[in-house]
């Protein structure tokens, strides 16, 4: 059972404000302005792959071969075909590194990184800084809020944001006695905090808050202390299997159901055939909603993504989801940029990302490569819209996008 999307969520402005390889090593980085000859330019995909996080590598993976499908076919960046090669992190800051320092020693032509994740990115971050190498990310750790680096590109808000936006769903729905329950991994606590004070800020009163180990066995001892609070509803993020297994024993222990707002996390892949079976999918349907980032499932830009999708063979449910379609269109934006500047060079075209997703006077609108190549080479300005929809970057770079709600 899938996910899908069920409506916008538009929060007053108060609550959402937010959300209105070695530069010198001869084996990666581009050419300079002008690129000749013939070589493929590469795109590492630097996440986890396996653990409870390898959805991170799974979407970023799909969402990179979906893009180079659609940039290859259109003649590719400035000339040059694009690979996608993984790299595994494990999820683990340790593996991390030496992935990540293989990776930019060894890979040819290396222009954008898509990742890492949450847990790794505090390890990884400053060697592709030093690198200078252009990455993308749908980090929501809220330490990046503020960042300034020119190399560094959020395609999806920050936890600051989904936080307040979880509140005010679960306040509006009349739920003003929650538990608050998060795994303990870094991507999860990020929002915790922000959750609470916003939540309380509403008026609403937090009545249990756990933080639990993911992927035990058994969680009867915390739903026995939950079930105790008399909550309205559950609010928090859990991985798959912890989420089957810590709902699952509510429902025995309670002998039915209670409401879950749950975060992003239950829109990833594996998401609900986990939970689907463990809790059955009418129970899915009607107690689980998640608050995660609007994907725009219309339009030029998410028809070329849908067909890219199928063309590669991705996984259904990827073409729904909306992580992997920002990832796909933050790649195309950067690919845009090095038509833009002609240049694979990330020195010379990192400046024309923002340009190429801004709306601006005059602006011709694009929703696909190529689109946006031929209206480049007609020398014509344009607003890339892809298809997660507009993805305007602040001066963080981070893209500001709305919430909707997903059952």
């Amino acid at each position: 059972m899938m996910l899908t999307r069920k409506r916008w969520l538009a929060p007053p402005a108060a609550v959402l404000a937010a959300s209105a390889l070695m530069a010198g090593c001869s084996s990666s980085g581009g050419s300079a302005a002008g690129d000749g000859g013939h070589f493929d330019v590469t795109a590492g995909v630097l996440h986890a792959f396996t653990g409870q996080n390898s959805f991170f590598g799974l979407n970023a993976s799909a969402a990179c071969n979906a893009a180079a499908q659609q940039i290859n076919a259109s003649g590719g960046i400035v000339g040059h075909k694009l690979q996608c090669p993984t790299f595994d992190t494990k999820g683990d800051p340790a593996d991390a590194v030496p992935v990540t320092n293989r990776m930019l020693v060894s890979t040819s032509h290396l222009v954008m990184v898509m990742g890492p994740d949450g847990n790794d990115i505090p390890s990884v971050l400053p060697l592709l800084e030093k690198a200078k190498v252009p990455e993308m990310n749908t980090v929501g750790d809220p330490r990046f809020d503020t960042q300034t680096s020119p190399d560094f590109w959020r395609l999806t808000p920050s936890d600051s944001t989904q936080a307040p936006a979880l509140a005010y769903y679960t306040f509006q729905k009349g739920f003003t006695k929650v538990a608050e329950i998060f795994t303990s991994d870094l991507s999860a606590q990020t929002t915790t905090g922000p959750f609470k004070a916003s939540f309380t800020k509403l008026g609403g009163a937090i009545v249990k808050a756990l933080t639990i180990s993911p992927d035990q066995s058994s969680y009867q001892t915390e739903v026995s202390q939950v079930l105790a609070s008399h909550p309205q509803a559950i609010v928090g993020e859990m991985d798959s299997q912890t989420a089957a297994t810590f709902l699952s024993e509510l429902r025995q222990q309670n002998g039915a159901m209670i409401p879950f707002v749950v975060t992003q996390r239950a829109t990833q892949g594996d998401w609900a055939p986990a939970v689907g079976p463990a809790i059955g999918n009418a129970n899915l349907a009607k107690y689980v909603t998640a608050i995660a980032p609007a994907l725009h499932a219309q339009g030029a830009g998410y028809d070329a993504f849908s067909a890219a999708m199928t063309a590669t063979k991705a996984n259904p449910f990827a073409a729904h989801n909306a992580f992997v379609a920002a990832t796909y269109d933050g790649i195309l934006a950067f690919a845009l940029a090095m038509d833009m500047a002609k240049s694979t060079d990330p020195s010379i075209w990192t400046k024309d990302i923002a340009k190429i997703t801004a709306p601006s006077s005059g602006a011709t609108v694009v929703g696909t490569y190529a689109q946006g190549v031929a209206a480049l080479k007609a020398g014509k300005t344009i607003q890339f819209v892809g298809a997660s929809g507009p993805m305007v970057f602040n001066r963080y770079n981070t893209a500001d996008r709305p919430y909707a709600v997903w059952t």
